[in-house]
């Protein structure tokens, strides 16, 4: 190898300065044809990141009081069923809990899914029905409870009406 060779070897570029050189070409190439360069890709990305996660607080939002109005009232029911049927939270009181709840729901991602959220009102019907449900069952023990008492205080006027006979 004479050292003319070895003097245009040496100024050849390096892999490093051949890929920077490259890429540049690239760039001028997308430039040219009116496509976006990697920074621009980077700040739409960016741009798209940020629109997600605001549709997502605003979805957290609107799921918030729902879900929190769907808790209170799995509550609610399970107190009329173990503790007594009459029971009911002041409409007032649930407007609070609900409106109070909803940031923590949000804050700690507590959420009713939003695949869920599209059957609410098929949630109401089913929490309406659960309702009358507890209701009907209520109001048949209260009336087997008056029936009995009644048979007992006819057995008594029965019973005192012999007794009268007897003496």
């Amino acid at each position: 190898m004479t050292i003319e060779n070895q003097t245009d070897l040496e100024n050849q570029p390096t892999t490093e300065e051949q890929a920077a050189l490259l890429e540049q070409f690239g760039a001028f190439d997308a430039e040219q044809a009116g496509e976006p360069t990697e920074q621009e890709k980077a700040e739409g990305e960016a741009e798209q990141a940020e629109l997600e996660q605001a549709e997502a607080a605003a979805m957290a939002a609107e799921l918030a009081p729902m879900t929190a109005y769907m808790g209170l009232s799995a509550i609610e029911m399970a107190i009329q069923g173990f503790v007594h049927p009459r029971f009911t939270i002041p409409d007032g009181r649930r407007e609070e809990v609900v409106r109070e709840c909803a940031p923590i729901l949000v804050k700690y991602g507590a959420l009713v899914p939003h695949w869920l959220a599209q059957y609410e009102p098929e949630i109401r019907a089913v929490k309406a029905l659960g309702g009358l449900t507890m209701e009907s069952i209520g109001q048949v023990r209260e009336l087997k409870a008056e029936d009995a008492k009644a048979i007992d205080a006819k057995k008594a006027a029965n019973d005192d009406q012999t007794d009268a006979e007897a003496a």
